[in-house]
């Protein structure tokens, strides 16, 4: 056999140091960043960070360049603990190191369909409708991402979910997967008939069960919520003479000012020197933070202006990959820039992420809906029920018609149950009004 040595130009794309903590900026709270400034300015004489009155994490604005005052009783380099990872951003992490090109698009409209169950909130089918790409390209793509950590994450039901634990911990065998498949038996305590399936003992489907309820069915539960705590806004709407607009909320935000120092010898020239460029990227990278925050909330703002006026009903389908190609972004640069931040509003301080809405695909002639605004719908139409004759969901789906919305049934048992709204029997029992 031959060797042959061959050349071959590729082209990629590396994330450098500076890339990676441009990117953790931008997703950084008005909190973390601060907190970030000032540990930053403890080791860079150049860099001069000025907290607001606030505070944050209890740092008192610094007294001169590169240094932090604080309390006698506090060790200024103390560390906080970092902040639970919801679950969004522990995929975004995995699938900036797992997805490239068009797959990576495909791969972040799964995200999007994740529920925080960990279990998809979408078909194939759909997502791929989403995507302009077949759906075995998505069903690929899907495959990559059951493969995630925790086992169980984008499956599409049940059975699928303890499917791909029990393939993860090498627990797949025949008899597992023929239990599995009938998960209904299992839950009526049929055991006699499962081992006939499975051409095995009783004892033997009681030693699977015992297995089976030590996965965990619902592997989204483990990460922290995406409600955002509460803390002041980071952004603010108002209404000015030309319309909504959108501003920063700088009372909680640190001012930044790089000086530099001269000095005769050669070799602290250098060191300084490279201490002015770290403060001055540093610098550019927060001002591109708050650019990237205001352009992505004027343009939500711009898009759910009856929203803001008349409320959820009037919120319309938009995606993160929508806003991104408006904005010449990536949608996980969208992602990241939403996450956890907050927007005062007339109508009260709310997740920035409220303004996105998934799209539902209408039945018959009617245009797709948003999601968000059929669930406020169905909401509006029990809370103007007669409580002496609640609505059953048939009922519902009638008068969700009148108001031009085609659901189904199911959707609105759907929607019902996301609100805490219990069935129309449980509504006419006067116990339970």
């Amino acid at each position: 056999m031959d060797m042959m040595h061959i050349q071959r130009q590729t082209t990629g794309l590396a994330m450098t140091q500076r890339m990676q903590a441009s990117l953790r900026i931008l997703q950084m709270t008005n909190a973390d960043l601060c907190d970030y400034l000032a540990a930053e300015a403890l080791g860079n004489p150049c860099l001069d960070v000025r907290l607001p009155e606030s505070g944050s994490a209890g740092l008192a604005p610094p007294a001169r360049a590169g240094s932090v005052q604080a309390g006698a009783d506090r060790d200024e380099f103390a560390r906080i603990e970092a902040a639970p990872v919801s679950l969004e951003a522990h995929v975004l992490a995995q699938i900036d190191t797992g997805f490239f090109g068009d797959d990576r698009r495909i791969a972040l409209a799964f995200a999007e369909a994740l529920e925080p169950s960990g279990w998809l909130g979408e078909t194939v089918a759909e997502v791929a409708a989403r995507c302009r790409v077949e759906e075995a390209e998505a069903a690929a793509v899907l495959e990559h991402l059951q493969r995630f950590d925790p086992p169980g994450l984008f499956a599409r039901d049940l059975a699928e979910c303890l499917t791909l634990q029990a393939r993860d911990r090498d627990l797949l065998t025949w008899e597992m997967q023929t239990i599995l498949g009938h998960l209904d038996l299992l839950a009526a305590g049929r055991f006699a008939e499962l081992a006939r399936l499975c051409d095995a003992e009783e004892a033997d489907i009681r030693a699977a069960l015992a297995l089976i309820r030590s996965f965990q069915p619902k592997p989204g539960e483990g990460f922290a919520s995406d409600r955002p705590p509460i803390q002041p806004p980071d952004l603010r709407v108002i209404r000015g003479p030309l319309g909504w607009e959108v501003e920063l909320n700088r009372s909680q935000l640190p001012r930044l000012r790089v000086s530099a120092a001269g000095v005769a010898d050669p070799a602290a020239q250098v060191w300084l020197a490279r201490a002015e460029s770290a403060a001055r990227w540093l610098q550019r990278a927060v001002e591109r933070r708050q650019s990237t925050l205001l352009r992505t909330a004027g343009c939500l703002v711009a898009h759910q202006t009856a929203f803001l006026e008349q409320g959820a009903r009037q919120l319309l389908p938009l995606s993160m990959e929508e806003v991104a190609a408006e904005l010449s972004l990536h949608p996980s640069t969208i992602s990241r820039a939403t996450a956890a931040r907050l927007i005062e509003t007339p109508r009260g301080l709310i997740p920035l992420r409220a303004f996105f809405s998934r799209s539902v695909v209408a039945e018959g002639p009617a245009a797709p809906q948003s999601q968000d605004a059929l669930i406020a719908l169905v909401g509006e139409i029990v809370a103007a029920e007669d409580r002496r004759k609640p609505l059953s969901d048939d009922a519902i789906v009638k008068r969700a018609r009148e108001a031009g919305a085609v659901l189904a049934r199911r959707t609105v048992t759907k929607y019902r149950e996301a609100l805490g709204i219990p069935s129309s029997y449980e509504r006419r029992q006067p116990e339970r009004v």
